[in-house]
């Protein structure tokens, strides 16, 4: 792949930082130690281990997670399954070993491609047989992968929206105010509430705009709610035909054309505010050559990158950053309510940083909230949006003594190396301090828990949601004290985890 075949960069050997160095020892092994065959279930022709599945008393697919930790249990680390018309799956749950395939795979990250958004795109001559980053591999990813996360990942281009998104919070937690009953609690289900938030805070990079789904007055067939509808709707439906039967490859079925509908939509958006977009940028220049470019006009003057290109990302943007970050701030906001203690802590924090000043939230206010940053990286651990990265392998890899062939696909389950006690001091225990820079619960393996993956496949939206958190987090508590009165909070893992029921809190006025 261009010049990146030229040079590897991998993850360094022990516990410690990522680090560079050569590549060429990773598939290599000690000739001494034979090989053996990976462990897992019985695997039959034609059903593989499916009846393993089918006979355990406690299997439920929405819950999948437990069936895999028994057999992490019963198989050890490196555990293989065999599902009906799937490629073999190999799942990891020691960190080192993690380490070991991302290194592997760094100059290839094959990941297998979401196949519904990658047949609509096909069969819709719009996207000239390409996909986007989300479904692609290979060259044309890197194509577009190369162009397009030098703008996203950079601070100094998301500094400039911080002012924006602080407002676009100020104005949710408004919004707050007006739903909750005489006791602060919300009468409405709050994750309808933050995917508006989400979205709105999105909207301002990959629309260059704000969309407007806060206002109070807004009629259900309006514009920003059939937009909104779209954007939290794609991927929900996505793992829906992901995870299900499948028919959608045979006709075009319900989940199969809600996915359409919901592209089609954002489509539609993207090249109408695309357009505007170009005539904004366009006076812009004739006023001031010098101009600074918003990330979306950046996009549009870079090039190698088409206009379809573009769509494609604002569409996988919009969708991408409405569900997840939703998903993240309330997982977060959950822990905080169900831990008095941690949330005192972050007030104390908040208030030290920002006291009573509504006035805007600049990057050194960002910069000095050490503690928020860690209840982030420890809400993610807890109860992460999703089980961890997955790699198809291009070429056989050696793993100690297994040997891992091309074609087999890797779920490199971070989520369960940051549930072990053997990696996780007090793994069950919601402890933020764990992350701070003296580490007073012992080192954290880099790859016990990363939930935006690493390398030139991690999350391209990784700094926009991390930003939008910060933000979220830094206002939320310097006006609120959160209260969750029901029981544990359930989520159902399908591709990404998602609260099971509406999302109830209590919030009181500091």
């Amino acid at each position: 792949m261009r010049c990146l075949l030229h040079a590897k960069a991998v993850l360094g050997p022990g516990r410690g930082m990522f680090c560079f160095r050569a590549a060429a020892t990773v598939n290599a092994a000690p000739t001494r130690v034979p090989l053996q065959e990976v462990p897992g279930p019985k695997c039959y022709p034609v059903v593989g281990t499916l009846f393993d599945m089918i006979f355990d008393k406690d299997f439920d697919k929405a819950q999948i997670h437990h069936y895999f930790k028994k057999l992490f249990l019963r198989y050890g680390p490196v555990v293989r399954i065999k599902i009906p018309g799937q490629p073999t799956l190999v799942m990891l749950q020691n960190p080192e070993d993690i380490k070991t395939i991302l290194n592997a795979t760094m100059i290839n990250p094959y990941r297998e491609p979401i196949g519904c958004i990658r047949k609509i795109r096909y069969d819709d001559d719009y996207y000239e047989k390409k996909c986007g980053l989300v479904a692609e591999n290979g060259e044309e990813w890197y194509r577009v992968s190369s162009l397009l996360r030098p703008k996203v990942l950079r601070m100094d281009n998301l500094h400039p929206y911080l002012p924006q998104m602080d407002q676009v919070t100020l104005d949710f937690l408004n919004r707050i105010s007006s739903l909750r009953d005489t006791r602060g609690e919300i009468t409405v289900d709050f994750k309808d509430e933050l995917e508006r938030w989400a979205l709105e805070c999105v909207c301002l990079i990959s629309m260059n705009q704000r969309l407007g789904c806060l206002e109070p007055s807004l009629k259900s067939g309006s514009e920003q709610e059939l937009i909104w509808h779209a954007a939290k709707n794609l991927f929900p439906y996505v793992e829906e035909c992901e995870t299900g039967s499948k028919l959608w490859k045979f006709y075009p079925n319900k989940p199969y054309k809600q996915v359409q509908h919901c592209m089609e939509k954002l489509k539609e958006t993207s090249e109408a505010v695309l357009k505007e977009a170009e005539l904004e940028m366009k006076l812009k220049l004739e006023k001031d050559p010098n101009a600074r470019l918003s990330m979306l006009e950046q996009c549009l003057v870079q090039p190698g990158l088409t206009r379809k290109d573009i769509v494609m990302f604002m569409i996988d943007l919009i969708a991408g950053g409405t569900d997840t970050v939703a998903n993240m701030a309330g997982v977060i906001l959950y822990l905080l309510a169900k831990n008095p203690e941690v949330q005192a802590k972050l007030q104390e924090e908040v208030d030290k940083v920002l006291g009573d000043d509504t006035g805007p939230l600049t990057q050194r206010h960002l910069d000095q909230l050490s503690y928020l940053k860690a209840v982030v990286k420890e809400a993610n651990r807890v109860l992460p949006i999703l089980l961890g990265p997955v790699r198809t392998l291009q070429e056989d890899v050696r793993l100690g003594n297994f040997l891992l062939h091309k074609g087999w696909m890797l779920l490199l389950m971070s989520a369960f190396s940051g549930w072990d006690a053997k990696e996780i001091q007090h793994p069950q225990d919601f402890l933020p301090e764990r992350w701070l820079r003296h580490r007073p619960y012992g080192s954290i393996h880099p790859c016990a828990s990363i939930p935006f993956s690493f390398g030139s496949r991690m999350c391209i939206g990784r700094r926009i949601a991390e930003q939008e958190i910060y933000i979220f987090l830094a206002r939320m508590f310097q006006r609120y004290t959160l209260e969750w009165k029901y029981g544990e909070l359930e989520r159902t893992l399908k591709q990404l985890f998602s609260p099971k029921g509406p999302l109830k809190f209590t919030f009181m006025d500091r």
